[in-house]
C-alpha cells in the first residue's frame, strides 16, 4: 500500500518555516500546530529554504 501524500499550503510551509527559524517553534511544536504528519516534510522544507537563502546571498553579493 503506497503511503498518502499529503500537500500543504504555501502559506503554512511559510509559516512553519519562519516560526521554527525564529525559535519560536520547535519542530515538533510546529508539526503538532499545524497538523503536519510527517517529520521529515518539515525538515525538507528547511533545508529547501536554507538552500534558497543561500542562493538569493549568492546573488546580491554577485551584483
Amino acid at each position: 500500500m503506497k503511503p498518502l501524500m499529503i500537500r500543504y499550503q504555501k502559506e503554512v510551509r511559510v509559516d512553519v518555516v519562519q516560526a521554527i527559524i525564529k525559535g519560536e517553534l520547535l519542530l515538533e511544536e510546529a508539526m503538532e500546530k499545524y497538523g503536519i504528519v510527517s517529520k521529515k516534510t518539515v525538515v525538507r522544507w528547511l533545508k529547501r529554504h536554507q538552500y534558497e537563502t543561500l542562493i538569493e546571498e549568492q546573488k546580491t553579493s554577485t551584483t
